[in-house]
């Protein structure tokens, strides 16, 4: 229990001190030719995201393979199991994150959802730089 609220909280200041490097409305998120219009600029977004994942998904498996293999040779089951419990604990802190953001903005729906979006792919760009880090 003691070293969840330590894993949350590190991951928390972590985020904290990345967003707060740079403001979030100066945070380039690759669709500045698409704000002509909001549906345009969603979709570039959601398409950004998606490629984002994407990227993640690669250095997730990535890792996972490496720590099977690391677990088959040393016996060291822990490994895995908190690399995964990590993931889902950054899904879960990625959407209420961005969830509270998005509440914030209505009845804008527009606005709140742009702003969930930008949000997510920061987050996860965030998250695709820390999974490089070794």
């Amino acid at each position: 229990m003691l070293y969840s609220i330590k894993r949350i909280a590190s991951i928390v200041c972590a985020t904290l001190a990345f967003l707060c490097s740079g403001s979030v409305s100066a945070f380039d998120d690759g669709c500045q030719d698409e704000k002509s219009t909001n549906p345009r600029y969603i979709r570039c977004l959601e398409n950004k995201i998606a490629e984002q994942k994407r990227t993640t998904e690669t250095y997730v498996n990535k890792i996972s393979l490496n720590l099977e293999k690391k677990q088959t040779e040393t016996g060291n089951v822990q490994l895995l199991r908190v690399f995964k419990r990590s993931e889902q604990e950054f899904d879960k802190y990625l959407e209420d994150s961005c969830r509270w953001r998005y509440l914030n903005l209505l009845p804008d729906t527009i606005a709140a959802a742009i702003t969930y979006k930008r949000c997510e792919l920061q987050l996860r760009q965030f998250h695709a730089e820390t999974l490089k880090f070794k």
